[in-house]
């Protein structure tokens, strides 16, 4: 167990706070309500936690003595606890502030900002920041991202847990958590992606409380430290394919309307959750003679204008010149694999990707693997295979990067041969 005072300086006066620490999972960070006066700050022992001598401190020694006798209690009370099998953050805290005559009900006395509490940060981060200007993306985050990051502090409060971690603080990540965060995610079936993206959430959070001065651990900065990825070879759907998902006959307005909202994804580009939002007020705007999708997308804020092909355009016409109704992200992800099926868009697909800790490979019909993302991935690789060149594409689909662009492009190493050799350079 290592017991610290530390002064916290005040604009009136100075309050010496206790910082307890025992193993890497306790850890009581309070003030003892004891305070010396404003400007004798000089003759604190940081090293010792105790106020030096000589000094200007009337009541000095007994200060000294009232921290010597905390010590003494803390160490009794935790081996105590100890002893009878009761050692956990709450009773810790409990304990300690019962010594320090604080009400247990109340909470630490911790402003959520300087908090070195990461489940406690990340509340206060979430919070912040859905209304405040993130000093990352240079606006307030949105409801998607928002969700993510709750997301992924789910995630870990459960590894915490699976760990038998009570608490958890910025000084605890190193390489050992590093590691032992991955295999976590591998013992329960998450792809290296997914893991990936956990991590990178979680480096966010700690660099911004690296940033506030809330810790002063840049094991975050080291090589190891990064975020998981890998390139899968997710499907997509030719021309071809489409052409057969729009021939097919089904005898169900439902599934007509499912069937007309994917491919009118496909055909433009847009994430789920744009074009769902769109068809609940679908406007089409005029841009010189075409009539075209108008919208500011909800991940990037960015603006789009997306003219219609002609299988949308004939898509609207069928349905006198509407658009199909809203229907929810969730009924169009569960139902459009129905419609493929029946379009027979079933040939055998393998998909590799690291399941687990280990390279899996996974061969199912095609349409078992399509979901509504699959329309965006789609609609930038058939465009990239009818020569359109990747900064005309990502006006359309929004893309900020081109390196985050080509892992939508899903075109077949032949497809990409094809394209290479119809190019000038060999003609």
């Amino acid at each position: 167990m290592r017991t610290n005072f530390k002064l916290r300086k005040g604009r009136k006066v100075n309050t010496i706070l206790i910082d307890l620490r025992y193993g890497r999972n306790i850890r009581v960070r309070c003030t003892t309500s004891l305070t010396i006066k404003k400007g004798s700050e000089k003759y604190w022992n940081a090293k010792n936690g105790r106020i030096k001598h000589p000094n200007d401190i009337f009541d000095a020694d007994e200060i000294n003595k009232k921290l010597r006798n905390y010590e003494i209690e803390f160490e009794e009370a935790i081996q105590e606890l100890e002893k009878n099998g009761y050692l956990t953050q709450t009773k810790c805290d409990n304990a300690i502030k019962k010594i320090l005559n604080i009400n247990t009900n109340e909470k630490v006395e911790i402003d959520n900002i300087k908090s070195n509490n990461v489940i406690i940060y990340f509340d206060w981060y979430t919070t912040f920041y859905s209304e405040k200007i993130s000093p990352y993306s240079k606006k307030p985050l949105t409801a998607g991202t928002v969700k993510t990051y709750k997301n992924c502090k789910s995630y870990f409060e459960k590894y915490l847990k699976s760990r038998k971690i009570d608490v958890f603080y910025f000084e605890d990540f190193n390489k050992t958590f590093y590691y032992d965060f991955i295999d976590y995610g591998y013992e329960k079936g998450y792809t290296r992606n997914y893991i990936g993206s956990m991590i990178q959430k979680l480096k966010t959070i700690i660099t911004s409380a690296y940033d506030n001065g809330n810790h002063k651990n840049a094991e975050f900065k080291q090589k190891y430290f990064s975020k998981l990825t890998e390139e899968i070879n997710h499907p997509y759907l030719n021309k071809s394919e489409l052409e057969k998902i729009y021939n097919v006959k089904l005898n169900d307005d439902y599934l007509n309307d499912v069937r007309d909202i994917f491919l009118i994804a496909c055909n433009t580009g847009l994430r789920v959750g744009d074009l769902t939002t769109f068809l609940k007020n679908p406007i089409l705007t005029k841009l010189g003679n075409r009539d075209c999708i108008h919208l500011k997308q909800q991940k990037t804020d960015k603006e789009v204008y997306i003219p219609l092909t002609v299988m949308a355009q004939n898509i609207l016409k069928k349905r006198n010149n509407g658009f199909p109704p809203y229907l929810h992200p969730n009924k169009l992800n569960k139902d459009i694999k129905r419609i493929l099926k029946r379009a027979k868009i079933n040939e055998n697909f393998t998909r590799y990707r690291t399941v687990k800790g280990q390279k899996n490979a996974d061969t199912k019909p095609k349409y078992k693997f399509v979901s509504m993302h699959t329309a965006r991935r789609s609609f930038c690789t058939n465009a990239y295979n009818e020569g359109m060149l990747p900064h005309r594409i990502m006006t359309i689909s929004g893309h900020k990067s081109e390196k985050v662009f080509m892992n939508y492009i899903k075109a077949t190493v032949k497809e990409k041969a094809i394209q290479v050799f119809d190019h000038s350079f060999f003609n």
